[in-house]
C-alpha cells in the first residue's frame, strides 16, 4: 500500500508499505493493505512504516491525522 507522512511543507515518508502502525487517540492500530476506509486523529508517540525486506522506520509526533484508503494511508502531522 503507499503510504505518505507528512506536514504542510514537509514529506516525511512517502512510499510504499507492508503496514503501518500509529498511536490513535482511542489506541495504538495496525494499518494493512486494503484496510477499511476510516479517518481518526492521532496523539503523541510513534509512527512505525514497515517495509518488505527493510528495517521498519519510526517517526516521532506529537499529533496528527491518519486517512485511510482502499489503496493506502496518509498521515497529516
Amino acid at each position: 500500500m503507499h503510504v505518505v507522512i507528512a506536514k504542510v511543507d514537509q514529506v516525511f515518508f512517502d512510499g510504499d508499505a507492508a503496514s503501518v502502525t500509529a498511536p490513535g487517540v482511542a489506541g495504538v492500530l495496525t494499518v494493512l493493505p486494503h484496510h477499511e476506509p476510516l479517518i481518526t486523529t492521532l496523539k503523541a508517540g510513534k509512527v512505525v512504516v514497515h517495509q518488505v525486506g527493510i528495517e521498519p522506520q519510526e517517526f516521532d509526533i506529537e499529533s496528527g491525522v491518519l486517512e485511510v484508503r482502499a489503496d493506502g494511508a496518509t498521515i497529516i502531522l
